[in-house]
């Protein structure tokens, strides 16, 4: 007979709070992934200095291209194409499998796809980019004013010419309102290039044992961090984009971890073996680089605000938009490689009920 599933002493009676609880927290993560995405939309395209921001970085792009960098980055992108991407998700599948871990290699598979899908649909729902007018300056007529009060005769032009530029301006003020209203910029945000590099290392972390998460870490990540400045180097896209795409990829991989919390895949648990030194030592590497990119973007976003010149302030904002892209992923792949420290995860579903036969 099958006894009720509340007094049931099995895997699944046992650990169904801790897994509600990892799976509530792994949904709240992800919901503030979200929210983080749509605060950069808000902040880097809705708004005049965001915009200005990363035009500059990508005018100190074009000015930097560091020998052959921006070359070797565009031969580099253009190799990645959508071939790669499916046969890397082959390989995450074949992993999964080979250690029977069906639903995690379907998992795997899903946390990548679903990724790139989720940036290419929110591309097309965001609002396309506005186009701020620009202030308009009268510079030339306060200098021909000023010059136009030593006689009667000049003041009488310098007055002309001031009714004379406030009409241009309205007219000017007109164009830029319609100009803004009908030739809006497309939405770049997120990137998928930059989710897609995101999103295959992530479920190759939640697919691979736990023995492998230092070689996939070493490997892995600088390419899919890397990935994201590239992106920028070479104009494919902004700074905006490629934030907006970790923390996206980041986001699919906490809902994918939550799932399987819920079906009982996966659970929270200590470690049977504790981390060793070399292991503890890229935990915390990995932590302090984020920290220090993070703190070098910011340095640099106060000194593109003080700086006067033009070529200097995109030369700042170039390196601060490359610091905070390498900062955001080497944080989204910590806050990810700790989650799955911290958890264990099972060839199968548990049972639901546990069969005891009659005596």
């Amino acid at each position: 007979m099958h006894y009720h599933e509340a007094i049931a002493v099995d895997r699944h009676t046992a650990t169904v709070a801790s897994r509600r609880a990892l799976r509530n927290r792994l949904l709240a993560g992800a919901a503030v992934a979200v929210a983080a995405v749509f605060v950069v939309y808000l902040l880097a395209v809705r708004t005049r200095w965001g915009q200005d921001f990363e035009s500059a970085a990508l005018a100190g792009a074009r000015q930097h291209p560091l020998g052959g960098w921006y070359e070797a980055a565009d031969r580099w992108l253009n190799r990645v194409a959508a071939l790669t991407f499916g046969a890397w998700l082959i390989v995450i599948g074949a992993v999964g499998l080979l250690r029977r871990r069906f639903l995690l290699a379907i998992s795997g598979v899903l946390t990548a796809a679903g990724a790139v899908v989720v940036a290419v649909v929110l591309q097309g729902m965001l609002p396309r980019r506005p186009v701020f007018p620009r202030p308009i300056t009268h510079a030339s007529h306060t200098a021909q004013a000023a010059q136009a009060s030593h006689s009667s005769h000049a003041a009488q032009v310098a007055q002309a010419t001031h009714a004379s530029q406030a009409t241009q301006a309205v007219h000017q003020a007109v164009h830029q309102a319609v100009h803004q209203a009908v030739h809006q910029a497309p939405n770049t945000l997120p990137s998928g290039q930059a989710a897609a590099a995101m999103g295959l290392y992530f479920a190759t972390l939640i697919v691979v044992s736990r023995g492998w998460y230092l070689p996939v870490m070493l490997l892995g990540l600088p390419g899919a961090a890397f990935f994201g400045a590239a992106t920028l180097a070479t104009h494919w896209h902004r700074v905006s984009d490629t934030i907006a795409a970790d923390l996206l990829a980041l986001a699919a991989a906490l809902v994918t971890l939550a799932v399987l919390a819920h079906l009982g895949v996966v659970w929270p648990g200590p470690s049977r073996r504790p981390a060793s030194l070399l292991q503890r030592f890229l935990y915390g590497s990995l932590l302090c680089a984020a920290t220090a990119a993070l703190a070098v973007g910011a340095a640099y976003f106060v000194r593109y605000y003080s700086a006067f010149s033009e070529p200097v302030r995109n030369d700042f904002a170039y390196w601060s938009a490359q610091a905070l892209t390498l900062g955001t992923a080497v944080a989204a792949a910590a806050i990810l490689a700790a989650v799955c420290r911290h958890s264990v995860s099972s060839p199968t579903r548990p049972p639901r009920l546990m069969p005891i036969p009659d005596p």
